[in-house]
């Protein structure tokens, strides 16, 4: 039987995801509050590049406002908002929600609690997303990682593999490579690791993070291992088995406590996103480079998500006696980007420098 669809947030990785699923011939309601974007799917339909081919569907879309008339109930709904508009949108969508139907926090940072408080956690299946996309106009969905590359893991929170796990997972491998995992908090941890050492650190830099000079990327790299390191040890304090990041054992991020290991953790980072990092021929056909989310929503003078991702590390070190000094720096000046009293640049490294064990 044909699965009902909604996506809670059609943006890079809500619109990626309807916008494949619909091409596969899913039935898909993308629901989302920016209403350019929702106008212009419904007038000229969703269009999405990767770094194969452009295309274009037609998949049902909604405002919000449009939410409280609806007469029907979802089987899936794949919830892709900021952190921060989580709860809000589990409340909204949980009416709608089928009483053996679930949701799919496919979000960044650590959600899954939130919406399962809410809809339920029998109702909750946890979701990590690997794939990278960003929405830079109304209805153009730009995916910036390979189609081959990994997009997708699903768990129950619970641990167990389920024929609904299974299920989903099976549908997302019309995205890319996705799997259903036992170690869904291993594997959410994981990726909150590259969040943390990715995003806020993009936010901080700004546009000019892709144009570094061979010392200040080296210092970054240094910077973002060392952010690696902490959250790794946060989460290890609270007896979670971290999958891998980037291809790393969790182990080498948490010994990472030298200088000399975390010259050597740097050096596999940057060997694992060199394979990642898109060639000039791929960003003039995608029409914008791969950039994380935070450096998204710096750049549209947005809300960020820091306080979901190194803000969370450093809530939760502090609560359990594990130092976090470079997380929290990285949050105390991302938070002053955002407040704009401090413009991005790359000069701001130079502070973040003494954090990085000698």
């Amino acid at each position: 039987m044909a699965r009902h669809i909604a996506v809670l947030g059609a943006g890079a990785i809500g619109g990626s995801i309807g916008g494949y699923f619909t091409r596969e011939g899913h039935d898909v309601t993308l629901i989302d509050q920016w209403a350019a974007h929702v106008d212009k799917i419904r007038s000229d339909g969703l269009k999405l590049t990767d770094l194969e081919k452009v295309f274009t569907v037609k998949p049902r879309a909604l405002h919000l406002s449009d939410v409280s008339s609806l007469q029907e109930q979802f089987d899936i709904v794949f919830l892709s908002v900021k952190s921060y508009d989580t709860r809000w949108s589990a409340l909204l969508i949980e009416p709608f929600l089928k009483p053996d139907g679930f949701v799919l926090p496919a979000q960044n940072a650590l959600n899954d609690e939130a919406v399962a408080a809410i809809v339920g956690a029998e109702r909750t299946v946890g979701c990590v997303v690997t794939i990278s996309a960003g929405v830079y106009e109304p209805g153009h969905v730009i995916r910036t990682d390979p189609p081959t590359a990994h997009a997708f893991s699903v768990g129950e929170l619970s641990g167990r593999v389920t024929p609904r796990v299974q299920e989903v997972a099976a549908m997302l491998k019309a995205i890319g490579p996705s799997e259903v995992t036992p170690n869904i908090r291993g594997a959410r941890w994981a990726k909150m690791v590259t969040n943390c050492m990715a995003n806020a650190l993009s936010g901080i830099m700004g546009p000019q993070a892709t144009s570094l000079s061979s010392e200040l990327r080296r210092t970054a790299g240094l910077v973002r291992a060392t952010i690696g390191g902490e959250v790794v040890r946060v989460a290890q304090k609270l007896g979670l088995e971290v999958e891998p990041i980037s291809g790393v054992m969790a182990r080498e991020f948490a010994d990472a406590i030298t200088g000399s290991a975390v010259r050597q953790l740097e050096a596999k980072l940057d060997a694992a996103t060199a394979e990642r990092r898109l060639s000039p021929e791929q960003v003039k056909h995608l029409g914008a480079p791969g950039r994380p989310s935070l450096l998204q929503d710096v750049m549209k003078g947005r809300r960020t998500e820091v306080d979901y991702f190194n803000g969370y590390v450093v809530a939760r070190g502090a609560e359990l006696g594990v130092p976090t000094p470079m997380n929290r720096a990285i949050l105390e000046l991302m938070q002053k980007v955002e407040r704009r009293e401090v413009p991005p640049s790359p000069d701001h490294l130079k502070a973040l420098a003494q954090y990085i064990p000698a």
